[in-house]
């Protein structure tokens, strides 16, 4: 008996200490595998010019979504605007990262770019924050627009193999065109031959790689860091995120040979700020 009450009370000591760190206060954000109640950036419209920006920003995005005038091809058309909703988190980093960028870097030109583009989502919230800070510059887009190569994927990337076969470039040149600010270049090819031929920048602002592959990452790490002002930034998409170790094992090992820091987010991104030596 003496044993069981002392076994009782070792438990009821477990819950308490448990109990006293649960939080039962509201979510205010939940998307991109995370949940969160603190006070999100855009809480009322914002609370400061970046935040109030991204939010007219966003909200441009869902009434487009609304009235189906762009075309995601990587949501299903039933879920498309939840699916976007989850990612608003991501979105502000990318539109604050701009802006960062943008505010520390002395150069003229405020040149973008992003390697893996998509539907063109991601350089949507990119361009806005480079047109609402009034910057100049080309925003730089390179992508294949079709299936992953398996000679371009190490081994534990193989089953990728063929994905995003369903991109169209055209479509991603469609939605850009609703974009405030003309200023794209579009690189159709694969990384990093598409470095070879161009046309790229001779100095960058920032850089977002979103390509979910080790060797074109760390291909397009080695080509545009030379590049990329003080003051600058780079912008890892799904850099922490499960099934995607080898690139970011990938990624670590280049910024410790480099130098480098990264910052993990618990949206799984990860951000290196370009400062000279």
């Amino acid at each position: 008996m003496k044993k069981i009450i002392k076994k009782a009370k070792k438990i009821l000591k477990l819950v308490s200490r448990r109990a006293s760190i649960i939080d039962f206060s509201p979510v205010s954000f939940e998307g991109w595998k995370m949940a969160t109640g603190t006070r999100t950036p855009w809480l009322g419209g914002g609370g400061n010019s970046v935040a109030s920006s991204f939010s007219n920003c966003d909200a441009r995005v869902a009434t487009l979504i609304k009235e189906r005038k762009l075309r995601l091809s990587q949501f299903s058309s039933e879920a498309v605007d939840a699916e976007v909703a989850c990612l608003k988190w991501r979105h502000y980093i990318v539109y604050w990262s701009v802006t960062h960028a943008i505010r520390f870097t002395s150069s003229e030109a405020k040149n973008l770019v992003e390697l893996g583009v998509c539907d063109g989502l991601t350089a949507w919230y990119a361009s806005s924050a480079q047109y609402d800070n009034g910057a100049k510059g080309k925003f730089f887009l390179y992508d294949a627009w079709e299936g992953m190569r398996d000679d371009l994927l190490v081994a534990d990337e193989k089953k990728s193999a063929g994905s995003y076969s369903y991109l169209d470039v055209e479509n991603t040149r469609s939605n850009l065109r609703q974009c405030a600010q003309q200023n794209f270049i579009f690189i159709k090819g694969y990384l990093p031959q598409s470095l070879e031929i161009g046309p790229n920048p001779d100095c960058l602002a920032w850089l977002h790689i979103d390509l979910n592959s080790a060797m074109p990452t760390v291909a397009g790490l080695d080509f545009f860091w030379p590049r990329m002002l003080s003051g600058g930034i780079v912008l890892l998409d799904d850099f922490a995120w499960p099934g995607y170790e080898e690139t970011q094992a990938a990624v670590e090992k280049w910024a410790s040979e480099n130098g480098q820091n990264i910052l993990h987010l618990p949206t799984g991104q990860g951000l290196i700020f370009k400062k000279e030596n």
